[in-house]
Order: C-alpha cells, then sequence, then structure tokens
C-alpha cells in the first residue's frame, strides 16, 4: 500500500516540476515539494530532466560551460533559503500577534481593577 501512496505522490509531484521551474509554487507547496524530490530518486531525476531542457535551451546559447546540475542544485538551495525566509517571516508575525493580544489582556485587566 506503501508504494500505492508514493505513486500517488509522485504524480502530483511531477504535476508540480513546471510550477517549481517557474517559480509558482507557494513555500507550503515548495517544502512538500523538495521534501520528496529529496527522497525520491525518481522524481528527483525526473526534475534533473526537465531542468536541463529547461534550461540547458536558454543556456546553451549563451555559454557552453554553464553546468546544468549546479544550476539545478542552486535553484533548490534558494527554495530552501525562501522556504527558512518564509518561517521566519511567520514566526515574526505570529510573535508580533503574540504580544500585541498580551497587551490587550493587561489592559483589560488593568481598565477591570
Amino acid at each position: 500500500m506503501k508504494k500505492n501512496e508514493n505513486k500517488i505522490d509522485c504524480k502530483i509531484i511531477e504535476k508540480e516540476i513546471p510550477q517549481y521551474l517557474n517559480n509558482e509554487l507557494s513555500a507550503g507547496e515548495m517544502r512538500m515539494f523538495l521534501e520528496h524530490i529529496e527522497n525520491c530518486p525518481d522524481c528527483k531525476e525526473e526534475l534533473t530532466i526537465r531542468y536541463m531542457v529547461s534550461e540547458g535551451l536558454d543556456k546553451a546559447e549563451l555559454n557552453n560551460q554553464y553546468n546544468l546540475l549546479r544550476g539545478l542544485e542552486d535553484k533548490m538551495k534558494a527554495s530552501y533559503k525562501k522556504i527558512r525566509n518564509y518561517d521566519i517571516g511567520v514566526f515574526f508575525v505570529s510573535f508580533l500577534v503574540f504580544v500585541t493580544v498580551g497587551f490587550v489582556i493587561l489592559a483589560i485587566l488593568f481598565a477591570i481593577l
């Protein structure tokens, strides 16, 4: 059963590859996408092939020295950085909301007393 579930995940991931390559995934979608890619050699190979085709055609005209695999690694590192920045932003906003609610509660308590 687990293999069947993984195949379903793989089909979803394969459909998301173009969105990933075009920077169209949200931080949450990107996190799930990258987690799957890191743990599924078949999907990572599919991503690599599609990246090489899409980027390779553009880069081949500009520079024969361009390392496509390095380009994909750099894109994935940038994606992880984007996710980390998103997480920091969510934490900061959550912290501000928590502090604000705390001050409101304190103000209500002082008003009552």
